[in-house]
């Protein structure tokens, strides 16, 4: 919307000073990119960023207009040098650390450099983390914990809406708890964490898993048990609460895989038996039988109705002719 020559001091000027309250210095040598991703969700707020080489400072004199809050950041890309209040660290990719947002900070990237975090309310962090200022400006421990934050941001991506207020608070809920059990609850609060926040993350790693490899013939519920260090007992209860079955979810993907392509025309080629194993069905049968309970019609009839559609949409005097 914005004269090219003025974006990046408008950026400067009326988001990075405003809302982050601090400074940001171009090192790009005068073509600087920064893509900015915000999720608000509720007292909480998940957030990527995306730039070519720059600096993000935080001086005493911003500090007036700083917002009570922690975040926890994951580096995507780098590697980034972050100090804040202390000595500087550099991350690379997959590391992460937590900055107060109430002390000093620098961060440095160089092009490329991809990080993604998650601010928390102080008070509502220091309900569940014993003094969690002490843990500022330090690398974060690697564990189960941020594997399963680190999945969670990524599964929000597929929120393809604005989510709604009641889903934005429980969303923001489990991320404030994710955020704890990566730092360390208190005793008090590890009960709370464990069953809400790091539940519904496990829950979500599964159905990625799930997701990403339904097209395996061979996948079962072994596997996603051993790729997520899980029990199949405890795979098995989480998906209780959806529910559906681990095959239920499994032929889901795989039915819904193979309905996207008999209605995609570049996948005219392939015959429904070549669709029905690159989903990974192993037999037609069972594939044309599960395909009609879910969708109301045969593979065949799915593909010859997508294909009217498409001649109708380039040919519509030509449908109405056949009195169609």
């Amino acid at each position: 919307m914005l004269p090219e020559r003025t974006r990046f001091s408008t950026f400067r000027e009326d988001f990075a000073r405003l809302n982050l309250a601090l400074d940001v210095i171009d090192h790009s040598g005068g073509r600087p990119r920064i893509d900015v991703t915000y999720l608000p969700l509720g007292t909480v707020g998940a957030c990527r960023i995306i730039t070519t080489p720059v600096e993000f400072i935080r001086c005493k004199h911003h500090l007036k207009d700083c917002r009570d809050q922690f975040a926890l950041n994951i580096v995507e890309a780098g590697p980034v040098q972050f100090a804040n209040g202390g000595p500087e660290h550099v991350y690379d990719a997959g590391s992460a650390c937590l900055v107060d947002r109430g002390r000093p900070l620098r961060v440095v990237g160089p092009r490329g450099a991809s990080v993604k975090f998650v601010t928390v309310q102080a008070a509502a962090l220091k309900s569940l983390v014993a003094q969690p200022e002490d843990l500022s400006g330090r690398p974060v421990r690697p564990g189960p914990a941020l594997r399963l934050l680190d999945c969670y941001l990524r599964s929000l991506a597929s929120f393809k809406r604005p989510l709604s207020s009641e889903l934005a608070s429980t969303v923001g809920a489990h991320l404030l708890d994710l955020v704890a059990a990566t730092l360390g609850p208190t005793a008090e609060a590890a009960n709370i964490v464990t069953e809400r926040g790091v539940k519904a993350a496990k829950l979500q790693a599964i159905l990625a898993e799930v997701a990403q490899r339904f097209s395996d013939p061979n996948f079962d519920l072994n596997n996603v048990a051993g790729a997520l260090g899980m029990s199949r007992r405890y795979v098995q209860k989480l998906l209780e609460a959806t529910g559906k079955s681990f095959t239920e979810h499994l032929a889901g993907c795989r039915l819904e895989r193979a309905f996207a392509m008999l209605t995609d025309p570049h996948h005219l080629h392939l015959a429904i038996i070549d669709i029905a194993f690159a989903v990974g069905f192993g037999d037609l049968s069972h594939f044309n039988h599960s395909f009609r309970r879910r969708f109301g019609e045969t593979p065949s009839g799915v593909r010859a109705a997508s294909i009217l559609r498409q001649k109708c949409s380039y040919e519509p005097s030509q449908c109405a002719g056949d009195g169609r």
